[in-house]
């Protein structure tokens, strides 16, 4: 939780943790208790409105404490980690005033004045029998370590696009050596196929989002949807940051990794639920988890199975189960940025990433299909369009 302290000459804001961040030099801080900031003339009056917008959830943060009881070991040290960036953020915003865009942006939100888009869902959405593909940008994991440097995110950014990627998730979490920079990158390279079919891919926002100033921060930069966990921010949490990102104008991908979970999702009425193969208390992925909680989803959420997709077959398998979308980031990562280059173009690491999007989004048969994950130069089942490495 976080919880707040005034003097004449600084805000102080603690965290649940014991941190403390002090933001110097307010207007609001500055002025004498009862004295309203309209006697120092229009100017000061913006001021100090524009702190206090800065300032609102900070306040509703302190309304909102988390139980750290209940969260995941792993889980509780990242969140405790995501507070004191959270507290900084807010210090930046609060202390530029008006001048920062995520204060202007928060309060455009307040006062209900930015439009709904259901750009990320239309897109991922499909009809039983098919499945679209979420395609992930990140660079490491706390249980793969290092994946791949990935020097510029544009190459990622072009290869799925054009292996026929729905959507594009990025990771902006420092521990994944991600930044919220690679998020506005992503966005503005998509921007080149507008005009193009398809159009350019609704970009997802993938964090441990605690708060609505985070929220800001993705729509700032582009981000279509945001990532939501509910074992982070438990039933009360949930629902706040939900109407916070609707408020912004975005989506969110609700992820559940249990029956208990799923039910507080249900409950908070998120649309795009995913379930998450990785148990985030060992890290340990089990894909068969994925194939449990799917009978549970209402039949109007737009289904997502997420981590341990190694190849077609689970991508089919998905499908088949009922999901409309598979989140994959190791797998085409490791296969795009591997050091696999031949002399022929056409079997290069690029083109086996390329081919394996071809592969998950075919018309495949599980009963039909190899039985174990085999690469093929040439043409393949359900992608007979492609060439290149297909991951049948």
């Amino acid at each position: 939780m976080v919880s707040m302290r005034k003097n004449s000459t600084a805000f102080c804001v603690y965290s649940s943790i014991g941190h403390k961040t002090w933001i110097r030099g307010t207007s609001w801080c500055s002025q004498r208790r009862g004295e309203s900031p309209a006697r120092n003339g229009p100017a000061a009056s913006g001021a100090a409105r524009a702190t206090r917008v800065a300032l609102r959830s900070i306040q509703a943060a302190a309304q909102a404490q988390i139980d750290y009881g209940s969260v995941p070991d792993v889980l509780k040290e990242i969140l405790r980690r995501k507070e004191e960036e959270v507290a900084r953020l807010k210090a930046e915003v609060a202390q530029a005033g008006a001048q920062h865009p995520l204060q202007r942006r928060l309060e455009a939100a307040a006062d209900g004045k930015l439009p709904q888009s259901r750009q990320f869902s239309k897109a991922i959405r499909k009809p039983k029998g098919s499945i679209s593909v979420i395609a992930e940008i990140k660079r490491r994991s706390p249980s793969a370590g290092l994946i791949a440097e990935i020097p510029d995110v544009r190459q990622l950014s072009d290869l799925y696009y054009k292996g026929g990627a729905a959507a594009i998730s990025v990771l902006t979490d420092a521990a994944f050596d991600g930044t919220i920079e690679d998020l506005g990158t992503v966005v503005k390279h998509q921007q080149k196929f507008r005009g193009k079919f398809p159009g350019p891919c609704p970009v997802l926002r993938k964090d441990f989002i605690i708060d609505e100033i985070q929220v800001a921060e993705a729509a700032e930069h582009g981000a279509a949807a945001v990532l939501l966990i509910v074992a982070a921010l438990g039933e009360t949490g949930l629902r706040k940051l939900l109407d916070a990102v609707h408020l912004h104008g975005l989506e969110a991908l609700v992820e559940i990794h249990d029956e208990e979970e799923l039910e507080i999702a249900k409950a908070a009425g998120a649309e795009i639920i995913g379930t998450n193969a990785r148990d985030l208390r060992t890290f340990q992925v089990d894909l068969e988890r994925c194939f449990q909680l799917i009978e549970r989803y209402p039949p109007q959420v737009v289904a997502v199975a997420e981590s341990g997709i190694k190849d077609a077959m689970d991508a089919w398998r998905l499908r088949d189960a009922g999901y409309s979308s598979i989140l994959v980031g190791e797998t085409l990562i490791r296969a795009a940025m591997g050091s696999k280059f031949a002399s022929n173009a056409y079997q290069s690491s690029f083109n086996e990433a390329y081919g394996m999007l071809k592969a998950f989004t075919s018309k495949g048969s599980t009963k039909f299909g190899p039985l174990s994950s085999t690469r093929i130069f040439g043409k393949g089942e359900g992608a007979k369009e492609s060439l290149g490495y297909l991951e049948m």
